[in-house]
């Protein structure tokens, strides 16, 4: 036998004080017999039921606090091995939905390129959670985690420039977003799949980075654009400033290095096409996954602790029954 709550016997030590306190009340009861009682009453009041019925109560109490206590302690003895499945991995794709997305360096477009390579990290999933942000000037959840990736895949189809209405890119507001949603409901290791194809307009990138590896979460990002930069369709002609030079809209890989270095992620610079360049993050995770899915073995032991505490109920209901018995008894003698 062995029990789960060992310190809960450390109660046991009170029943020999509770045993004193009865043997004082017995005594205590004899000095006023002999004090009150003449010599040839008291023999017929040591005998009387009454004061047999006491100590059954008393003893009936007892032995279910005793057991009440032994109950609380969890007794348990046998025992089954379980194997158990360690929680998979939770990733979140936060997804660049800005208007620099329209870019057409990448056929059609940058986000049309960018949906096609996030498609295919879906896809390689293997029992674990999925959910997807969209972001520009600020981020919203638009997909809760998830094993349902039919969902997914089509939430991921249905972004477009229109989904996020605030304009911008702010990388460091899109990972606080999904920092707020992994301590929502994440249960395993979890991964940031980040994809943009600008500058960080926010300027807290690098701080949300730092916060998120604090968290233990990682993140692999991809770079879609070129360096140069591209101009950005608008309204059947390309967005200008408001001195009328054309807006263009370039790939700030740096920062995308520094936030993957900061959190001991992966950082690649997407192709026009294929899906080569996304397979060493798809190969991460994978391997993170391998390593959360193996089985262990748990000993959990039979809790036995009903039985004690079924007695026990058993034990102190007698002994109100006894209890108000002895009552009755001594109503009816006065």
């Amino acid at each position: 036998m062995r029990f789960a709550n060992p310190n809960f016997l450390l109660l046991v030590f009170a029943v020999p004080l509770y045993i004193f306190l009865l043997y004082w009340r017995e005594r205590y009861r004899e000095i006023l017999r002999k004090k009150y009682a003449t010599a040839r009453v008291q023999p017929k009041l040591i005998n009387t039921p009454n004061r047999w019925r006491r100590r059954l109560a008393s003893a009936l109490y007892l032995l279910g606090i005793l057991l009440a206590v032994i109950a609380g302690a969890r007794p348990q003895w046998g025992y089954e091995d379980r194997r158990l499945q360690s929680a998979g991995t939770d990733l979140i794709i936060a997804v660049d939905t800005s208007k620099s997305m329209l870019a057409e360096d990448y056929k059609p477009n940058r986000l049309a390129r960018a949906k096609e390579l996030l498609q295919n990290i879906i896809w390689s999933l293997k029992g674990d959670r999925v959910g997807i942000i969209a972001f520009a000037g600020d981020a919203a959840v638009v997909c809760p985690l998830t094993a349902d990736y039919a969902m997914a895949r089509t939430t991921l189809e249905g972004l477009d420039v229109n989904t996020v209405s605030q304009p911008g890119t702010d990388i460091g507001r899109a990972i606080d977003v999904a920092l707020g949603a992994f301590e929502l409901a994440a249960q395993g290791d979890k991964v940031l799949v980040l994809l943009t194809d600008g500058e960080d307009h926010g300027g807290r990138a690098r701080e949300m980075a730092e916060q998120a590896a604090g968290l233990g979460v990682r993140i692999y990002c991809i770079g879609i654009g070129t360096t140069q930069g591209m101009p950005i369709p608008e309204d059947g002609s390309y967005k200008t400033d408001r001195s009328g030079r054309l807006v263009s809209t370039k790939l700030d890989f740096a920062t995308l290095t520094q936030i993957a270095e900061i959190t001991k992620g992966t950082v690649v610079k997407a192709n026009p096409s294929g899906v080569s360049e996304i397979q060493p993050i798809i190969g991460e995770i994978e391997r993170m996954q391998r390593s959360q899915q193996q089985e262990t073995v748990v000993r959990v032991y039979t809790e036995r602790f009903p039985w004690f505490l079924a007695v026990a109920l058993c034990l102190l209901g007698l002994e109100m029954f006894v209890f108000e018995s002895r009552r009755r008894h001594e109503v009816r003698a006065s």
